[in-house]
């Protein structure tokens, strides 16, 4: 009985439903209300097209949008002037060097492809971390590099500092990726000091590191002996190393040299000696850039 019962206002109901929406979807607007605004390229953007997203597969983002940038810090965004310059010299000295050192393999653009990070963003401001340590740059899950201080790039006397702090970030992502064997780490095992080497004193070579920061972990340790692998001179090498007095420490630093050579070959076919040339050559040719024409 309550099944016949409530059958005929069951249907009517289902019936009036029906009709409602019906009437409610003849009344609805089919425009949108939200309207994405359509981004207009700059000339500098098209200039980044041919030079970065092309042929390297590289994103360079200098705007600054908010989703990329550390909440806990103040920043600014970079002038567009000084944008331009840092694009340029990266272009020229790490991206076109890494094909010149690659020229030998059927695709010389690969290594860039694979390992350089997806992503360069520039923020205009320098954090500063809990040590009071200024930040320069920072690499994020091996996909994304962050220069900081852009404001305060001068091409004549800061394209080492860029570009070094490049490949310190670059060894990261190396790292990261295919790891150096664990026997680095053990080198120096005890002389990693965490945060305090922002406090520790000048001793480092005699405790078989090239730096203080070197010593905070044995990452950064990885990241400071490649940089000055590709960014110091032989001469510098000499000199430093023959100012150690003491022999161990020198050893473990030369040891540490040598495994990070190995690795960059045997893992990615770099020859550190001949990056370092091509580095080191290009460095010296930055005047040749154009650093103001968009059109090429």
């Amino acid at each position: 009985m309550k099944k016949t019962f409530f059958k005929p206002y069951l249907l009517a109901a289902l019936c009036a439903s029906t009709l409602l929406v019906s009437c409610f979807k003849e009344e609805l607007n089919p425009t949108s209300v939200i309207v994405d605004t359509e981004e207009v390229k700059s000339q500098f953007d098209l200039w980044l097209e041919r030079h970065y997203v092309e042929p390297y597969n590289v994103n360079f983002e200098y705007r600054m949008p908010d989703r990329e940038t550390h909440f806990n810090y103040w920043v600014t965004p970079p002038p567009i002037d000084k944008s331009i310059e840092i694009a340029k010299l990266i272009k020229f000295v790490l991206l076109d060097g890494m094909s010149e050192l690659m020229s030998d393999e059927e695709n010389p653009t690969l290594l860039a492809k694979t390992y350089f990070p997806r992503l360069l963003f520039l923020v205009g401001s320098y954090e500063m971390d809990s040590n009071n340590t200024v930040v320069l740059a920072s690499a994020e899950n091996g996909i994304q590099i962050n220069l900081l201080g852009v404001n305060y790039f001068d091409r004549e006397t800061g394209c080492s500092g860029i570009t070094g702090t490049m490949i310190h970030e670059f060894a990261h992502i190396l790292d990261g990726n295919i790891a150096v064997p664990i026997e680095f780490d053990l080198i120096t095992k005890d002389g990693y000091i965490g945060d305090s080497y922002s406090s520790a004193p000048n001793d480092y070579l005699e405790n078989g590191f090239l730096s203080n920061y070197a010593r905070s972990t044995p990452a950064e340790d990885i990241a400071v002996t490649t940089a000055a692998l590709v960014g110091e001179t032989p001469e510098w090498w000499e000199s430093t190393l023959n100012s150690i007095k003491n022999a161990e420490a020198r050893a473990k630093i030369e040891k540490k040299r040598d495994m990070i050579i190995s690795w960059l070959k045997s893992e990615f076919s770099i020859d550190v000696y001949k990056w370092r040339d091509i580095y080191q050559g290009r460095l010296n040719r930055v005047g040749e850039i154009d650093w103001y024409n968009l059109d090429d």
